[in-house]
């Protein structure tokens, strides 16, 4: 039976009244199908839920004994009453649960209690971590260096976050107002091992319960390059051919051109290009190196209105041109420039190649790396240096090449000789004649 106008006017209305309001900035986010197609579990924690997306997951209720160990620790130590934190996280119920964009089915009360309890237990760990003293005879977290590490990587998951200000207005409790310094200083510290380069600070003020949307994204704003999005977009707008840029050449390739490659200084994100030299700062890649790059691609992915560029996705292009094939890793690891403490130089062409599959971007216009990929072109592009590429791709690329290209010339030489000495012979007779 179909239905009048009226009726599918209503019910739009309805369906279009029910929709909740479009995300902010400010919210946590499931990850896409289409980024989890390669590899599912950079992105699922190993011992540890945080927030409401993973909790009482799998294996991952065992950690729960220990957030009540350490929560309990806090509070005896620092002479705290938990009903303050949960007075205080009560009033802000509201901002907490429309800073997930997944509905939570959770109650007011069990959404509390788990903000209390996974807030106070990373308060606890970070506090523990960077002073030794506090740490109890019995923590097994500090005795058994897996589950640390395996710690500081779920904590950066995207999935895995409880929204900054939870933390912050918990550390206010505990250790007076305006204290969020130490608090990103603590959480600084304690991920600062297993990011896989060097990198600067950000600028902090006092309050900060708003700077940070959550903890991957402290991590992401406190590892920062050395450039400026502003002169980025002042070399933009000094290259000729305005947007028209183009991906550079993997290593091998540039190497066939003259161009040096060595390590270089500085954040891992410094990659330079001057005199025929490709700088490039070095990458230590391990066991975590995979899902840190992973979510920290997928954290610039999802937030449309970042107030700083895209530096990790666009990082990791670099590599994903600059790395066809397990020869260019050698390349790199022969340099200083790759560290591999995972597996064969295969593995890390495979990681790179997949890590940057599904990304969007980069952009024409906020690729930070436009003017050195200009420059490096530029000098490929010179009539000598491509003749040069063609013969070393053409008669010095393996051995074989080399040989036949050895026997060649002495066949060349020996013919000439020949000719030369049969010229000779003739000036001889005709000598003697005379």
């Amino acid at each position: 039976m179909s239905r009048s106008g009226q009726d599918v006017s209503t019910s739009l209305i309805e369906e279009l009244a029910g929709l909740s309001a479009s995300p902010s900035r400010r919210c946590i986010y499931r990850v896409d199908d289409q980024f989890l197609t390669v590899n599912r579990k950079a992105f699922v924690p190993e011992i540890v839920a945080i927030g409401p997306y993973h909790h009482n997951k799998g294996n991952l209720g065992r950690m729960e004994e220990y957030k009540k160990k350490y929560v309990k620790s806090l509070i005896k130590r620092e002479r705290k009453d938990i009903k303050t934190f949960v007075a205080a996280l009560t009033k802000l119920e509201p901002e907490i649960r429309a800073s997930y964009v997944e509905p939570l089915i959770l109650s007011k009360d069990e959404l509390i209690e788990m903000m209390v309890l996974d807030g106070c237990f990373i308060i606890e760990l970070l506090k523990r971590f960077n002073d030794p003293s506090l740490r109890e005879e019995d923590d097994r977290i500090f005795r058994m260096n897996w589950m640390l590490t395996s710690l500081q990587r779920d904590l950066i998951l995207f999935e895995n976050q409880l929204p900054f200000f939870v933390l912050c207005e918990l550390h206010d409790l505990i250790e007076g107002e305006n204290c969020h310094v130490q608090l990103v200083d603590h959480a600084v510290l304690f991920f600062n091992g297993i990011l896989p380069g060097e990198g600067n600070r950000g600028l902090v003020g006092e309050d900060l319960r708003y700077t940070y949307i959550h903890l991957l994204d402290l991590v992401h704003d406190e590892w920062l390059p050395s450039f400026s999005k502003a002169r980025l977009r002042e070399d933009f707008k000094n290259t000729k051919g305005t947007e028209k840029w183009e991906f550079i050449r993997c290593v091998t390739e540039l190497q066939e051109a003259e161009i040096r490659i060595e390590k270089n200084e500085g954040t891992l994100f410094d990659i330079v290009f001057e005199n025929k030299t490709l700088k490039i700062p070095p990458l230590t890649i391990e066991d975590r190196t995979d899902s840190i790059l992973r979510n920290l691609i997928v954290h610039e992915q999802y937030d449309e209105y970042y107030p700083h560029f895209s530096f990790v996705s666009d990082y990791v292009k670099v590599l994903d041109c600059l790395i066809d094939s397990p020869k260019d890793v050698g390349i790199l690891r022969q340099s200083g420039i790759i560290v591999n403490w995972k597996s064969d130089d295969e593995g890390v062409s495979t990681m790179v190649t997949d890590i940057y599959e599904f990304v969007v971007g980069p952009s024409k216009r906020d690729f930070c790396y436009i003017g050195t990929f200009n420059q490096i072109n530029k000098h490929c592009c010179q009539r000598r240096n491509r003749w040069m590429a063609s013969l070393r791709k053409t008669y010095f690329s393996n051995p074989w090449a080399i040989i036949s290209l050895c026997a060649a010339a002495a066949l060349l030489i020996l013919n000439l000789l020949q000719t030369i000495f049969t010229i000779m012979g003739y000036f001889k007779q005709d000598i003697v004649r005379f």
